[in-house]
């Protein structure tokens, strides 16, 4: 699936989140951040795009620049509820609301850890993708030391066991081209793929439950009515997140 055949996915899947998690909204709430929406998606399509094109990209950069990305994201998601709660609600209205939603502060935090643990993963993957390759040519080049040590035993003539090392180190090098840096490159562009998939869906909720909070407060819904959309959503995320940080 190529760039045009993704793009407004971002968007639908908000619509849907919307529509299964808070039935008495509509869909048509995700418009007005079309906008933002879009940009998020592009980000997200750029790392798609990073992927497609793998073979001109260095791995290890392609995964700390996803988990940057993450990062940046996750930052930027729910600003506008900041804002909407400074025109709407009335300051006792806003501390009504942050005494509520105290309660969830504990499950906030889990969810941050989750998160930073998330943007650090792509990196943790690249690490171990480097001592892989690194333990991987260490043990290549014992080995080589060991058959050249047994070259010199077998052959006494200097120019035969010159011939014999160079052999052995061309296989090495040959083997370690063809099998094991495509072995690694393989795995380790499947983590990426399948860390940006997972971060796409936490974000795409994470948006949808945002422009319903909103909603509620450009409604001037009391405190208590926001709260309530604010666990519904997050205890949904919750049950996503979960599996997707901690799988069975």
């Amino acid at each position: 699936m190529n760039k045009s055949d993704k793009k407004g996915e971002f968007a639908e899947s908000m619509k849907k989140f919307i529509q299964r998690v808070y039935p008495e909204y509509g869909p048509e709430l995700v418009d007005p951040h079309l906008c933002c929406i879009n940009r998020f998606e592009e980000m997200l399509l750029r790392l798609d795009e990073i992927y497609d094109n793998r073979e001109r990209y260095n791995l290890h950069w392609a995964l700390h620049e996803a988990g940057e990305t993450f990062k940046s994201l996750m930052d930027e998601a729910g600003t506008d509820i900041s804002q909407s709660l400074q025109k709407h609600y009335t300051q006792e209205e806003r501390e009504r609301l942050k005494e509520l939603t105290s309660k969830m502060d504990w499950v906030a935090r889990e969810k941050e850890f989750a998160i930073s643990r998330r943007t650090e993963y792509f990196n943790t993957i690249s690490n171990l993708l480097t001592r892989v390759d690194i333990i991987i040519s260490v043990a290549l080049i014992v080995i080589i030391s060991e058959i050249s040590h047994l070259g010199n035993t077998i052959f006494g003539s200097v120019i035969l066991v010159l011939i014999f090392t160079g052999i052995v180190a061309f296989l090495k090098v040959t083997f370690d081209r063809f099998f094991i840096i495509p072995w690694i490159a393989r795995l380790g562009w499947k983590k990426y793929l399948n860390e940006v998939e997972a971060t796409r869906q936490i974000l795409v909720d994470v948006e949808a439950v945002n422009v319903v909070v909103i909603a509620a407060i450009k409604d001037e819904k009391t405190p208590e009515v926001t709260y309530k959309l604010i666990e519904r959503g997050t205890r949904e995320i919750s049950l996503i997140s979960d599996h997707i940080f901690f799988p069975d």
